[in-house]
């Protein structure tokens, strides 16, 4: 039997119980090989990618950056590198996009993104962060992985690729948030890597007109009103978000 390595999947892992088998159920029979990068999971997580036939591999958490690179790295003899977080899932439109990218392998492209739609409190958000296109197909050996400060600690991390990027149809499930609380616990953690690693500069000002600004955005111009009452608190928790990320950072300033 010839050993294929035309697709990769990579994930990173950590106590992602709640929402790895989504992701595992998604990426069924799409890849040769699937890559579980685990920062010591004890919840099960690990137990049951290896039912996937997952391999594993054990590292501790250095921040998304240097892991989704690992993940890369470990990938680089595939064609295709798929990368996804354990919150994340494709749907059927998705996957018949990717194989038909693995199947005709367009030399000309490095890379491919995919629009990501959040789902919250049951139901979508067809319109708050819309759209959300992120690069996540290349090909193996040609991308590197950026962030914000010291070793991109900042956040926002992004895959950057030299060669041509194209677009491909289907949507990606992002499952990132138990509930309302959960959403500020994370807001609250991306304000507190923002206030330590993003050199970005913060005013007083931008603390007053900076999380209005977002609200308006993702309410009223990204048509957050449409999505009811969960685009109503995912936009607000958008605004809560950069209240506390600007407040943090200015703490932080004042105390040097």
């Amino acid at each position: 039997m010839i050993n294929q390595k035309k697709i990769a999947v990579a994930i990173p892992t950590k106590n992602n119980i709640r929402t790895i088998e989504e992701t595992l159920k998604s990426i069924k029979g799409l890849s040769d090989y699937l890559l579980i990068i685990d920062s010591g999971s004890t919840d099960g997580t690990i137990e049951l990618c290896e039912t996937y036939g997952a391999e594993i591999i054990a590292k501790d958490w250095p921040g998304m950056v240097k892991q989704r690179q690992l993940c890369i790295d470990s990938c680089r003899d595939y064609d295709w590198i798929l990368l996804l977080d354990s919150d994340e899932s494709i749907d059927e439109e998705l996957k018949h996009a990717i194989q038909n990218v693995v199947a005709v392998n367009d030399s000309s492209f490095d890379a491919y993104a995919f629009n990501r739609k959040i789902w919250f409190l049951d139901g979508w958000l067809h319109n708050v962060f819309q759209p959300e296109f992120r690069l996540r197909l290349v090909r193996g050996g040609v991308a590197k992985v950026e962030g914000k400060g010291e070793e991109g600690k900042g956040g926002h991390d992004r895959i950057e690729v030299k060669g041509k990027v194209g677009k491909i149809n289907g949507t990606c499930k992002h499952d990132s948030w138990v509930d309302t609380a959960d959403m500020m616990n994370r807001y609250v953690e991306l304000g507190k890597r923002a206030a330590l690693y993003d050199p970005k500069p913060t005013t007083k000002i931008n603390l007053l007109i900076n999380p209005l600004s977002a609200f308006i955005k993702q309410y009223f111009i990204k048509g957050g009103i449409k999505d009811g009452h969960r685009g109503f608190v995912a936009s607000a928790g958008c605004a809560a978000g950069t209240l506390i990320k600007h407040l943090l950072k200015i703490s932080n300033k004042n105390r040097e």
